[in-house]
C-alpha cells in the first residue's frame, strides 16, 4: 500500500512537473506564441478589410440596378457575417420593399430582432416584424416561431388571449399543410395543456365550483384542438389518434373516429404529390404545378389557396404562377380585392418596368372587375414599362375610345406621346452609348492583337541564331514578305542556286579531268 502511494506520489510530481513546463512553453513569447496571436490577427483584419470591400461593391451594385436579387442575398449574408446590425437592417428592408423575402431570410431577419428586443425589453417591434412576414408567405415555420415568441408576452394583459388569437390565424393559414401544419397543432396543444396543468385542483383539495367550472372548460378546450386535428389530412395522423386515446379518460366518440377514417383516406390521394416534392429538387415548380391542378380538380378553396401560397413560396419570381393564383381568386372566390392587393404586391416588386404583367393585370380587371380599374392600371403601366411601352399605349387608346369620354381621350392621347417621345429619346441615346461601347471594345480588341504580334515578333528575333535554318512551315509567310522587301532571295532560291553552283562545279571538274588525259 505504501509503494503504490509512493508510486503515485512519484506520477503527481512527474504530471505537475510537466504541466509546469508545458504552461512555460505557451507563457513563454520566444516559442512563437505571441507571433502566432499576432498572425492571426493580421489575418483577421485582412479579413475584415476584404469583406468591407465586397459589401461597399455589393452596395454600389445595388445603387445602379436595385432588381439585383441575388446580390440582396449576397449582402444581407455577409452583413449578417460581420455583425453590423444596423446597415443589416437597411439591407433587409430595401429587399423587402423590392421581393417577397424567403423564409430563411425572414427566420433569421426575425430571430436578430428577438435578440435585440430581449436585451431592450421592447417586444412591439418585433410584433410587427412578424406581422410583415407572415404576409409575404403562407410559411409553417414563421407562424410557428410567431406563437412560440407570443408565449413569452402570457404574463401581460390579455396576454393568453392574444396567444390563442396568433394560435387560431396560424391553423387557419397553415393547418392545412399536409407535412407541416402539425407542428402547430402540437405546439398548440401543449400550450393549453401547460394551462391546464396550473389550474388542476391538487389532489385531496376540494376546488370551488368556479375552479371546477374553469378545468373542465379547459378540458374541453383540449379535446376540442384533438377534435379537430383529426379531422385534418396530415401526416402521421395516426399517432395523433394514439396520443389523444391516450390523454382521454373517456372513449373517443364515434363521429370523431369517422372523420379520421375519411381524412386518411384523403391523405392517401394527396400523399403522392406530397412524396414527389419531397424527392424533387428546388424550386419543384413542375410538382407543384401538377399538385395544384390535383387540388382545382377537387375543388377545395382552402387548399388550393394553401398549395398556390407553398408554390409561390419556393417560386416567387415567377410571374406566371402569380396571374394564375391570382385569376383563381377572382374567378372561382369571388375575392378581387384580395387578388388586387397580389398584384399589386407583384407589380411593385421589380415586374413594372415588363409590359405583358401589365396586360395580365388589366386583363383580369377587364374579366372580373370595372372600368376604373382597368383605366388605373392601364395609365399606370404607360408610366412605369419600359420593355415594350407602345403595346400598353395601344391597349389605354382602345380601351378609351370604347369606354372612355372626350377628356379621357384626350388625357390618354397626351399621356402616351408624352411617354413614347420620352422612349424615343432614351433608346436614342443608349444606341449612341451602345455602338460608342462597341467601337470602344473593337479598338481594345486590335490593340491586343498589335499587342500579340509584336511579343511574338520579339521572341522569335530573340530565339533565331546566325546560320540556324528555319522551318518553312513555320515561317513561310513572314520569310516571303521579308523577302520581297529586301530584296533577298527566299530559301528554296537559295538552295536551287547552291544546286546549280554545285552542278557547274562538278562539270568543270570533268572538264579539267578529260584534259589532263589527253
Amino acid at each position: 500500500m505504501a509503494a503504490e502511494c509512493g508510486e503515485e506520489e512519484r506520477d503527481t510530481q512527474t504530471l505537475g512537473s510537466d504541466e509546469e513546463e508545458m504552461e512555460s512553453t505557451v507563457e513563454s513569447p520566444g516559442e512563437g506564441g505571441g507571433s502566432s496571436d499576432r498572425t492571426g490577427e493580421s489575418s483577421d483584419e485582412e479579413d475584415e478589410k476584404e469583406n468591407e470591400a465586397e459589401i461597399q461593391r455589393l452596395e454600389e451594385q445595388l445603387s445602379i440596378n436595385a432588381f439585383d436579387y441575388n446580390c440582396h442575398v449576397d449582402l444581407i449574408k455577409l452583413l449578417r457575417q460581420e455583425g453590423e446590425l444596423e446597415r443589416l437592417r437597411r439591407a433587409r428592408q430595401k429587399m423587402s420593399e423590392l421581393f417577397p423575402l424567403t423564409e430563411e431570410i425572414w427566420l433569421d431577419w426575425l430571430k436578430d430582432e428577438i435578440k435585440v428586443g430581449e436585451e431592450d425589453a421592447s417586444r412591439d417591434k418585433v410584433y410587427e416584424l412578424f406581422q410583415r412576414a407572415v404576409k409575404d408567405y403562407i410559411c409553417p415555420e414563421i407562424w410557428l416561431e410567431y406563437a412560440q415568441y407570443s408565449i413569452g408576452g402570457m404574463g401581460e394583459k390579455d396576454g393568453i388571449a392574444q396567444i390563442r388569437a396568433i394560435f387560431e390565424r396560424a391553423l387557419t393559414a397553415v393547418g392545412l399543410h399536409m407535412t407541416k401544419g402539425s407542428t402547430v397543432w402540437d405546439a398548440y396543444r401543449e400550450f393549453e395543456n401547460a394551462i391546464l396543468g396550473t389550474i388542476q385542483p391538487k389532489p385531496g383539495s376540494i376546488p370551488t365550483a368556479e375552479q371546477q367550472q374553469m378545468f373542465n372548460s379547459q378540458l374541453e378546450r383540449i379535446h376540442t384542438l384533438f377534435k379537430r386535428q383529426l379531422g385534418v389530412p396530415l401526416l402521421d395522423m395516426e399517432t395523433t389518434y394514439a396520443e389523444y386515446e391516450e390523454w382521454s379518460d373517456d372513449p373517443i366518440p364515434d363521429s370523431v373516429t369517422q372523420n379520421f377514417r375519411k381524412a386518411l383516406q384523403q391523405m392517401g390521394k394527396y400523399k403522392p404529390y406530397e412524396e414527389s416534392l419531397l424527392a424533387a429538387e428546388t424550386p419543384k415548380l413542375s410538382e407543384y404545378q401538377a399538385y395544384i391542378d390535383f387540388e382545382m380538380k377537387v375543388g377545395d378553396p382552402a387548399r388550393i389557396q394553401l398549395i398556390f401560397e407553398r408554390a409561390l413560396a419556393e417560386n416567387c419570381l415567377v410571374p406566371d404562377l402569380w396571374a394564375k393564383y391570382t385569376q383563381y381568386l377572382a374567378r372561382h372566390c369571388n375575392n378581387m380585392q384580395k387578388a388586387r392587393e397580389i398584384w399589386d404586391s407583384i407589380m411593385t416588386r421589380g415586374n413594372s418596368k415588363f409590359a405583358n404583367m401589365w396586360l395580365e393585370y388589366y386583363n383580369l380587371e377587364r374579366a372580373h372587375g370595372d372600368t376604373q380599374h382597368c383605366r388605373k392600371a392601364l395609365h399606370r403601366a404607360v408610366q412605369c414599362t419600359t420593355d415594350y411601352p407602345e403595346h400598353v399605349c395601344d391597349v389605354l387608346l382602345a380601351l378609351e375610345r370604347i369606354e372612355g369620354s372626350l377628356e379621357d381621350w384626350d388625357t390618354a392621347v397626351q399621356k402616351t406621346e408624352n411617354k413614347l417621345s420620352r422612349i424615343s429619346e432614351q433608346r436614342a441615346k443608349a444606341a449612341a452609348k451602345e455602338a460608342k461601347l462597341a467601337q470602344q471594345e473593337e479598338e481594345k480588341a486590335d490593340q491586343k492583337k498589335k499587342l500579340r504580334a509584336e511579343k511574338k515578333a520579339s521572341k522569335k528575333f530573340k530565339k533565331a541564331k546566325p546560320g540556324e535554318k528555319r522551318k518553312v512551315e513555320d515561317e513561310e509567310e513572314e520569310e516571303e514578305e521579308w523577302g520581297e522587301e529586301a530584296g533577298v532571295y527566299p530559301e528554296n532560291l537559295i538552295l536551287l542556286l547552291c544546286q546549280i553552283d554545285l552542278q557547274f562545279i562538278i562539270a568543270e571538274c570533268s572538264l579539267s579531268s578529260c584534259c589532263c588525259v589527253v
